[in-house]
């Protein structure tokens, strides 16, 4: 779904929660304006119905909303609790991770954090299927990066580090969640070939990388006179942290 349109969303779903259902209370909780023809937008998408001036949501309109509002508060409680951010980083983060995290991303944060109720903020959480389930372990299909063998491929749906240093890192070598990686070699370090550059990482690192395996044959083999060695000592040097 369009980005303005799930804003809007959140933002009637947090002025619910406060009681202020008017225009002018959920336009005071959304960071874009809001137009009439998004209005209308949300209208005839059967999300969102008006009477006056007070706008209310749909059962189809409640559950987009509650699912951006979940998404929102189970990262800003990653950042909180496993990052130590300050609050205008967190909450920087958490409005660009809402509109984009993989369903089974989202559940392996919430397993990962406890099933939190609140967000650090004492908001609530909307529960998830897996709180209700209470599940305690991450999918199956979820692995981390040390489990993939030398020739499998892996899409990143999650980095998982205490150290803010060190996910700063591997974000500038481009390993970020919905990038496919392929496995060359796995001993002595574990060297991996992400959209045409040639990787090294130390285990700890690699053990931080959560990946979802696929089946695809999407690089070639390369022979390995080929594979720059000395670069890839640089890059699992440079992440021993």
């Amino acid at each position: 779904m369009d980005r303005t349109l799930e804003e809007i969303l959140e933002a009637i779903w947090k002025a619910d929660e406060t009681g202020d259902g008017n225009l002018q209370g959920i336009q005071d909780k959304c960071p874009i304006p809001i137009t009439e023809g998004d209005l209308e937008a949300l209208e005839r998408r059967e999300l969102l119905k008006q009477q006056g001036s007070r706008l209310s949501m749909t059962d189809a309109g409640r559950i987009v909303a509650r699912s951006v509002v979940r998404r929102h508060r189970l990262a800003e409680t990653l950042f909180a609790t496993i990052l130590d951010l300050s609050f205008e980083k967190r909450e920087s983060l958490a409005c660009e991770v809402e509109h984009t995290l993989l369903p089974e991303v989202e559940e392996a944060i919430c397993i990962l954090l406890g099933h939190p109720t609140t967000c650090p903020d004492n908001k609530p959480i909307p529960p998830g299927a897996c709180c209700s389930a209470k599940r305690k372990t991450i999918s199956s299909l979820m692995t981390d990066l040390t489990d993939l063998e030398e020739g499998d491929t892996g899409r990143i749906t999650f980095i998982r580090s205490q150290s803010h240093e060190r996910l700063e890192r591997l974000t500038a070598l481009g390993l970020t969640p919905g990038t496919l990686v392929r496995v060359f070699q796995t001993s002595p370090a574990f060297c991996l070939e992400v959209e045409g550059t040639e990787l090294a990482l130390n285990r700890d690192a690699a053990e931080d990388i959560f990946v979802t395996k696929v089946a695809l044959s999407w690089l070639t083999d390369r022979p390995e006179d080929s594979m720059p060695g000395a670069r890839l000592t640089v890059f699992g040097s440079n992440l021993k942290s």
